[in-house]
């Protein structure tokens, strides 16, 4: 950490005094420049690569766990857990798109198709038989359809 630091403010301090000032030795800074990265490192490089690859190849639509699922199942590529993809994905800025819920719309009511008149406006009562007529549509479920 103190050997970047050095690194990112070469061009405004001497790194001989910047060394002197965080308690670390000017060869060891030198020495940690022409360092390969450690395994760790290399691992984890080679998760973000193939983390991307998968991550591109499903049209950006996998998350963490599905990545994570085709790692184990590829024999080619690098397996991680579904921690260490999510942690690679967030570094590297990939988010999912996640498809939206099905909404169905509703249907349109046609302004000239007006239900019927109510004739009878809540008045049951007749004065002899056979002047008012009522009845209840109901669905009854078999195999026909509609009683």
């Amino acid at each position: 950490m103190k050997y970047a630091w050095i690194q990112d403010h070469r061009d405004s301090y001497p790194v001989a005094v910047m060394c002197r000032a965080l308690q670390v030795s000017t060869s060891g800074f030198y020495r940690s420049r022409k360092a390969q990265p450690g395994p760790r490192a290399q691992r984890s490089a080679r998760i973000r690569e193939c983390v991307a690859a998968v991550f591109e190849s499903s049209n950006q639509g996998y998350g963490s766990t599905k990545i994570a699922r085709t790692l184990e199942t590829a024999s080619s590529l690098e397996t991680a857990c579904r921690n260490t993809v999510a942690k690679a994905m967030r570094e590297m800025g990939l988010k999912s798109r996640v498809s939206a819920k099905f909404k169905p719309t509703t249907t349109q009511t046609d302004p000239s198709k007006q239900p019927a008149p109510n004739l009878l406006a809540q008045q049951f009562t007749a004065t002899a038989p056979n002047q008012k007529w009522v009845a209840d549509i109901t669905y009854l479920p078999t195999a026909a359809g509609w009683v």
